[in-house]
């Protein structure tokens, strides 16, 4: 395989920066597409480019491109922001794909999507399970993704272009070891629900390659999905001890929760609505086989080596 023309967009995020690196260490030539121009450098080698995916010129912004990998996302906000950062944005960027010389794109998902309310404790979790359907219950951000795939899989299917969807789990690494998986915070104090089943973590690194083999490799048929996690996906106990919390830590038991959640009660805080208590917090296991499968992709380092590696990093202090 020959060198590429890639372009990330949302380069100057937590992820994008990651797959900018990754993609030049790979020998790919490299155009990180930013929201503002804000001096950020991405190092030698790389072409920033400058537009807003909503209202900006996405045609200037393709041109000379061979594939693209979106990472750009809003993780938070209201129905109408998510709405306009996630799916709007992924719709405009997918026409303008249609209209370019770029023959694929590579979609950054998220295992949110998947709706867990209908699962069994100890249930595994692989790219056919069921998609969401109480969306009501769910936050903006799931409703976001569901609707970001949709839109990006019927836009690739009518203008010929190939689709990686790559749902990743809770990305973490430096600078980013808390996530919704692990309990309810109050202050200093933790309270976690339950301690079995796996977390559906990747590391950021371990995510940036996996986004630019998909960039490499062809589909097969007009869109493909592939679930990308890690290898080890601790359990609560093995994730907090290994990041070593100091605060204190109240354990608690989620079927109290999922049973609290039962009575249905109006306008209930996330964990006290039974779709997002189950995706983050029952018991559950994942794979990563078709990851490994489709993209040949390998971990390059262990749980406790890269908590270790995160912690030492700058960006955690």
């Amino acid at each position: 395989m020959g060198a590429l023309s890639l372009l990330v967009t949302g380069a100057a995020g937590y992820v994008g920066r990651a797959t900018v690196e990754e993609a030049r260490a790979r020998g790919h030539r490299v155009v990180a597409l930013v929201r503002r121009d804000r001096g950020v450098g991405f190092g030698e080698g790389v072409e920033t480019r400058v537009a807003d995916l909503v209202d900006g010129d996405l045609d200037a912004a393709l041109r000379g491109v061979d594939v693209v990998i979106h990472c750009a996302a809003s993780l938070a906000g209201s129905d109408a922001e998510m709405r306009r950062d996630t799916v709007v944005a992924t719709e405009r960027l997918m026409r303008a794909l249609a209209r370019s010389e770029a023959r694929r794109m590579v979609l950054v998902g998220s295992m949110a999507v998947y709706g867990a309310s209908e699962l069994a404790p100890g249930s595994r979790v692989d790219e056919d399970t069921p998609l969401e359907t109480r969306f009501a219950e769910r936050d903006a951000y799931c409703r976001a993704k569901l609707a970001q795939e949709e839109v990006a899989a019927r836009e690739a299917v009518e203008a010929g272009r190939e689709l990686w969807i790559l749902r990743a789990g809770a990305v973490w690494g430096p600078g980013r070891l808390d996530h919704g998986h692990l309990g309810v915070g109050l202050g200093p104090l933790l309270l976690r629900l339950g301690a079995e089943g796996e977390i559906p973590l990747v590391h950021r690194d371990h995510c940036a390659e996996a986004l630019v083999r998909a960039a490499e490799t062809p589909t097969e048929g007009p869109v493909e999905i592939v679930n990308v996690l890690d290898d080890e996906r601790p359990d609560r106990l093995r994730y907090l001890a290994a990041r070593g919390d100091s605060g204190p830590i109240l354990p608690l038991s989620w079927r109290l929760f999922d049973r609290l959640a039962g009575l249905r009660f109006p306008r209930a805080p996330g964990l006290l609505r039974r779709p997002v208590l189950r995706a983050r917090m029952m018991p559950l296991e994942y794979t990563n086989r078709r990851l490994h499968e489709r993209l040949g992709w390998r971990p390059r380092h262990g749980f406790e080596e890269a908590m270790a590696a995160a912690k030492m990093d700058p960006a955690q202090r």
